[in-house]
C-alpha cells in the first residue's frame, strides 16, 4: 500500500472517506444527533476542516486507493472554529462544536506537536490495519523530525490501536455535557 499526500483535487474524496467513517462514531453522534442530518452536516465540518489542515500546512495523507485518510494539523490541539467556516451547519450543533473544541483546546498540550485530528478508513476497508499503516506513516515523518504526535480516542477501541502504535495516555479524559468521553493521548518521538 502506498501512503501519499492527497492532491487539492482529491478534498471531495477524502470529505467522503471521512463522512463514511466517522458516521457512526460517538462523537459525531452527539454533535450531529440526527442521523440524516448527520450526512449534510458532516459534509460541511469535515470539508472545512480539511481546508483548515491544508492552510495552516498540515498534512492530509491518504493511501493510494484512496480508501483511508488522515489530517495532522501543526502544533496545535483542537482550536476555533472561524465565525462563518462552518456555514451550513445549525446553532446547536455549532454550540456543540464549539464546546468540544474549547475542551480540546484546555486538554491539549504545549509546545510543538503534530494533531491527528481525524484518522478515517472506509466501512469496507475496517479492521485490516489500514488505519495503523497510515498513522505510522505519519509517526514516521514526525518522528525524524523529532516532534511528538498527540490525539483524542473517542472510542475505546481507536485508544488500543493508538497504544499499540506508542501513544500513551495524557492528563484526564473529558467529555462535553452530555457528549462521549475522549481521551487525550501522546506520542513521544521514537
Amino acid at each position: 500500500m502506498i501512503i501519499r499526500a492527497a492532491a487539492p483535487s482529491e478534498v471531495d474524496t477524502v470529505v467522503d472517506v471521512l463522512c463514511e467513517a466517522f458516521h457512526e462514531d460517538p462523537v459525531s453522534g452527539w454533535i450531529f444527533p440526527d442521523e440524516e442530518r448527520r450526512v449534510m452536516a458532516h459534509s460541511i465540518f469535515f470539508r472545512t476542516m480539511v481546508r483548515g489542515v491544508l492552510a495552516m500546512g498540515g498534512d492530509v495523507d491518504v493511501t493510494d486507493d484512496l480508501s483511508a485518510v488522515i489530517l495532522w494539523s501543526p502544533h496545535a490541539a483542537g482550536g476555533e472554529p472561524d465565525g462563518g467556516a462552518f456555514a451550513g451547519l445549525a446553532q446547536a450543533e455549532l454550540g456543540r462544536l464549539g464546546e468540544l473544541f474549547e475542551l480540546m483546546t484546555r486538554a491539549g498540550p504545549d509546545g510543538e506537536y503534530h494533531h491527528a485530528q481525524f484518522i478515517g478508513v472506509r466501512t469496507s476497508g475496517q479492521r485490516k490495519g489500514i488505519g495503523a499503516r497510515l498513522m505510522r506513516h505519519g509517526l514516521d515523518r514526525y518522528s525524524a523530525e523529532g516532534l511528538p504526535a498527540y490525539l483524542e480516542a473517542s472510542t475505546p477501541e481507536s485508544a488500543k490501536l493508538y497504544r499499540r502504535l506508542g501513544f500513551r495516555d495524557h492528563g484526564a479524559v473529558f467529555a462535553a455535557d452530555g457528549g462521549p468521553p475522549m481521551r487525550p493521548m501522546w506520542r513521544d518521538p521514537a
